[in-house]
Parts: structure tokens; sequence; C-alpha cells
């Protein structure tokens, strides 16, 4: 009896001392397959957003606020004129009574 259960104790451990790490290294290659998975989506998020901020630089750049602006009939007003009621820098040539905001800038 004593045999039987000191031959089934050293077979429980060494099914343990087996299997632990068994499970311990399943568990480890899945976590690496999701850490290869997050890092890849960081990368194309990571590059979505450089060409988002290159879009939005292009976008609202000096020079194109500019050319908007002549589209839109606006002038850029000198910075040497003191206009204390002036609100934006950018006056629209001709007068109307309706006030139009675009991009901040009104008509």
């Amino acid at each position: 009896m004593k045999r039987k259960t000191i031959f089934a104790f050293m077979y429980f451990v060494i099914f343990i001392l087996v299997s632990v790490p068994l499970l311990l290294n399943n568990k480890i290659v899945e976590l690496s397959k999701s850490n290869t998975d997050l890092t890849s989506e960081i990368l194309i998020l990571e590059r979505e957003r450089a060409f988002l901020r290159i879009e939005h630089n292009e976008t609202f750049s000096i020079s194109n606020i500019e050319k908007l602006s002549k589209s839109n009939s606006y002038v850029r007003l000198n910075i040497s004129q003191k206009i204390f009621d002036l609100e934006v820098p950018y006056k629209f040539n001709e007068i109307t009574t309706e006030k139009i905001s675009i991009l901040g800038f009104n008509k």
C-alpha cells in the first residue's frame, strides 16, 4: 500500500514537473503572437498618424491659407496698420451684410 501511494505521488510530481513548463511555454507563445500583432498594429497606426500629420501640415500651411484667402477674395492687411476693432488679419474686398465664417476668417 505504501509503495503504491509513493509511486502514485512520484507519478503525480513527475507529471506536474513535465506539464507545467509545457503549459507555460504555450502561454508564452500565445503572448508573443499577440505582442507581434500589437507591434504591427502600432506600426500601421504610426504610419497613418505620420501621413495625417503631413496632410494636415500641407492643408493648413501658411501658403495654402494665403491661396484660400485669395480665392475667397480676402486681402492681407499690413501689420503696420493699427486697426483696433479688427478681429482677424484678413478683410473682405467687397462689402456685404452677411457674416460668413470660413476657417476662422470672417467675410
